[in-house]
């Protein structure tokens, strides 16, 4: 198996265990409820991990491309301020605003355009470093909120953006929403 191959199917994986063990397991309205009285709301989980997918991806390594983002605006409920939802902690305010369901949607279908990118297209030059403070910026995310994520992606390779950004990290979170589905009482087993 050729390393495309891999991360495309890395990718499908994920999209099927966000679908069927979180998302088709939590009624859209609980995605709002915080575990144990407090914690995080499992949709800004989802926000959170989409949005780094989708800029790293749509953002920083296919330049020019249009952010997944885009076409949901309406549907989730927020327009601007996207760079929102970068940070781990909850912005409370925000998961509000957006619309549990739309977030799902969202989330699954920022999957789908890197599998679709990545199927049609093949790897990108993966030694390439993309600009990502251009990235970052574009959205208008606050240099001095967020110089921890500047310095982290500064200098990365194409490379670390797809086993990071868009695998690793989102296997991270979603191992997060299982946790949290099973203490709002939403195990399958």
């Amino acid at each position: 198996m050729d390393l495309c191959s891999w991360i495309i199917n890395d990718l499908k994986a994920l999209r099927a265990r966000l679908e069927g063990g979180v998302l088709k397991t939590i009624p859209s309205q609980q995605l709002l409820k915080r575990a144990d009285g407090g914690g995080i709301a499992p949709s800004y989980v989802l926000w959170h991990l989409a949005r780094h997918h989708d800029l790293a991806v749509n953002g920083a390594l296919r330049v020019g491309a249009s952010a997944v983002v885009e076409d949901w605006t309406d549907r989730l409920g927020v327009t601007d301020n996207l760079w929102r939802g970068l940070a781990e902690s909850e912005d409370c305010e925000l998961t509000e605003v957006l619309d549990p369901e739309a977030v799902g949607g969202y989330a699954l279908a920022v999957l789908d355009t890197t599998t679709d990118w990545l199927s049609s297209h093949g790897l990108p030059e993966m030694n390439s470093h993309p600009d990502t403070a251009s990235a970052l910026q574009a959205i208008g995310t606050p240099e001095d909120r967020f110089d921890w994520l500047y310095a982290m992606w500064d200098g990365k390779p194409a490379a670390w953006f797809l086993q990071w950004s868009a695998v690793g990290h989102g296997y991270n979170h979603l191992g997060e929403l299982v946790s949290i589905r099973n203490r709002l009482g939403f195990s399958p087993f």
